[in-house]
């Protein structure tokens, strides 16, 4: 089954959203688990680019969105190779965006969370999936301030 990736998504997961040049450290480490065992995916990042890039690299195909008229964000082109996959029981969509788990799941596309696929893509010492949760008295902390801030 090859990958549809929402890869600013996954790379958001894998921490390394913010690091100078993720896009390529997230192709690297795709194509380390890909390759081995003969899947492909196509990994589409968000673009600033009007015009956007696309290119093959072994079992990877990379797509920069283009930010044009058509395409608001890399969620747009996602949704669209959804809608004109022909055979989208074939695919698996890794996200974990909302928007596009609901289209997955109304083409029938298997959903695999960004989270669990990122712990696929980095050995478990390297991967930290430990969201900062707030206890109850900081959450009700918070939307006292919040609230206090909006009135």
């Amino acid at each position: 089954m090859p990958y549809l990736i929402d890869a600013n998504n996954l790379a958001g997961k894998l921490k390394i959203l913010n690091n100078p040049g993720f896009d390529q450290e997230l192709i690297s480490l795709a194509k380390t688990y890909l390759t081995p065992r003969g899947k492909k995916a196509i990994l589409v990042f968000d673009s600033n680019d009007p015009l956007g890039d696309r290119y093959t690299e072994d079992n990877i195909t990379v797509i920069y969105t283009p930010r044009d008229a058509v395409y608001e964000n890399a969620d747009d082109k996602i949704i669209e190779l959804m809608e004109n996959e022909k055979k989208p029981e074939d695919w698996v969509v890794v996200s974990d965006d909302m928007r596009i788990i609901d289209e997955a799941q109304h083409y029938d596309i298997e959903v695999m969370l960004a989270g669990d696929f990122a712990k696929k893509l980095m050995p478990e010492e390297e991967f930290d999936d430990d969201d900062e949760e707030f206890s109850g008295e900081s959450a009700e902390a918070l939307n006292s301030e919040l609230l206090d801030e909006w009135n």
